[in-house]
């Protein structure tokens, strides 16, 4: 038993020794010392290894905001490294100068799937931590988007307005006029009073369906989809094939939504001259758009889509100033485009067209 009492004394002094080492990681470095303040924002405890020391990082499911340590240290080079259970760990160094607080954050990244041009996987998809410089200062927060704002609906037609809360672009076809919503956005569509077919489609997912648009009203229809399920990397076997995720459209109500007080388009005779511009917002101008096509166009800006007259009609956008990207389309083709409004100043689009009418052009004045 004497022989079993100096190894147990050792242990008990390593023990001590590993208890101080952690106490003094978090203590004030001496004078021409630095700090490394390790953040674990993994959500499970880490391992961490710091010149060969171990010590163990509470995740953010122990502590709300990521879980810290700091340790004291000398100037110079430091080598670290961190594992997470389950995951691949990563490693790396920092060179502190005096008076130095480095905050070290943490978390997991996943690597995707390699597949070989023959479409077999050749490995599978894997998490891995991943450290980078981190701030204890807290991120400006992000500004709340204004919701869009509903256009006032041209005289006889009726508005259609897809909310997509998809968190991808969605494709909208409505008589073979391709329209499009972004994610999280909304586009107003003004048409003729009637029963209206679209197809609606993200991807390999499609919907098709009729909707109601009534004269003076807007119709709003909600536009979500099935959760995507992670798919699952065979090694030696083909990659999975994407499976389509049912979209889901449902009415939803518009009533309350603001609505703009500027009338955003007036429409000329068929063959009559340009519509006067609209005077635009504060600050702003007006923006007029003269389709010289022998169809009509559709001209799409700001998410909003306008109904342009063929044959010199026009419309008159009221704008404010800034930059802008728009979509001008017909039943046989469209174009993309761009502009910028100065305030004060206005801006003309003219389309045009190809002889057979599937090449559309867009010149900015």
């Amino acid at each position: 038993m004497k022989k079993l009492a100096v190894p147990i004394l050792l242990s008990v002094l390593w023990l001590a020794l590993v208890g101080v080492t952690a106490i003094s990681a978090q203590a004030t470095p001496p004078a021409g010392g630095a700090t490394l303040l390790v953040i674990n924002y993994v959500g499970e405890e880490m391992v961490f290894t710091l010149d060969g020391a171990v010590y163990k990082v509470p995740g953010t499911n122990v502590t709300p905001g990521g879980g810290q340590m700091s340790f004291a240290l000398s100037v110079g080079r430091h080598i670290y490294s961190g594992l997470v259970p389950g995951r691949t760990g990563a490693n790396g160094e920092v060179d502190l100068v005096p008076g130095q607080t480095y905050v070290l954050g943490a978390r997991l990244e996943t690597e995707p799937a390699v597949i070989s041009p023959a479409g077999i996987v050749l490995r599978k998809p894997f998490d891995k931590v991943v450290f980078f410089p981190a701030s204890l200062t807290p991120a400006a927060p992000t500004p709340t988007p204004a919701p869009p704002v509903l256009q006032p609906i041209p005289a006889g037609q009726g508005a259609l307005v897809f909310v997509n809360y998809v968190g991808e672009e969605l494709t909208v076809n409505i008589n073979n006029t391709v329209y499009k919503v972004p994610a999280d956005g909304q586009l107003q569509i003004n048409l003729a009073p009637g029963e209206v077919k679209y197809t609606a489609s993200v991807g390999p997912s499609s919907y098709n369906a009729t909707v109601l648009v009534a004269a003076g009203a807007y119709t709003g229809l909600s536009v979500t989809r099935d959760i995507p399920v992670t798919p699952e990397f065979d090694l030696g076997e083909l990659k999975p094939t994407a499976v389509p995720l049912n979209l889901h459209i449902n009415p939803v109500s518009l009533s309350g939504e603001p609505v703009a007080t500027a009338t955003p388009a007036a429409s000329a005779p068929a063959g009559g001259a340009a519509a006067p511009a609209a005077p635009g917002p504060s600050g702003g101008a007006a923006l007029t758009v003269v389709n010289y096509i022998g169809q009509p166009a559709t001209f799409t800006i700001d998410n909003q889509a306008y109904s342009v007259a063929a044959n010199g009609g026009s419309v008159a956008i009221a704008l404010a100033p800034g930059d802008y990207t728009f979509t001008a389309s017909t039943p046989k083709g469209s174009t993309n485009g761009s502009l910028k409004v100065v305030s004060g100043a206005g801006v003309q689009v003219s389309l045009a067209a190809n002889p057979a009418g599937d090449q559309v052009n867009a010149y900015v004045r």
